[in-house]
């Protein structure tokens, strides 16, 4: 059964890091939306984030200027990670 519990384990700690690195692309495209649009690390950045804005935009649309798909993708993500990941973590001390 540890076998299970370690692949449980492995699973909520990569995602975990996925979900944090999501998170900093989200910051990080949000701040750099102010700013002209240079190099190779503002394109990761904006397409790492535009995988979550994109389908969220299509609920929240743009409110003039004002875009709030980042702070709700934010959201959801931490929301993920409390639930989701913790669960899994939960789970693999369960399986031990």
């Amino acid at each position: 059964m540890f076998v299970v519990a370690n692949l449980v384990y492995a699973t909520a700690l990569v995602l975990r890091i996925l979900i944090s690195l999501e998170i900093f692309c989200v910051i990080i495209s949000a701040i750099l939306s102010w700013f002209p649009f240079h190099g190779m690390f503002s394109y990761f950045c904006y397409s790492m984030a535009e995988l979550i804005n994109r389908p969220i935009r299509r609920f929240i649309p743009p409110m003039g200027p004002i875009d709030i798909a980042p702070l709700v993708s934010i959201l959801l993500l931490i929301f993920t990670d409390a639930f989701l990941v913790r669960t899994l973590f939960d789970l693999s001390e369960v399986l031990r």
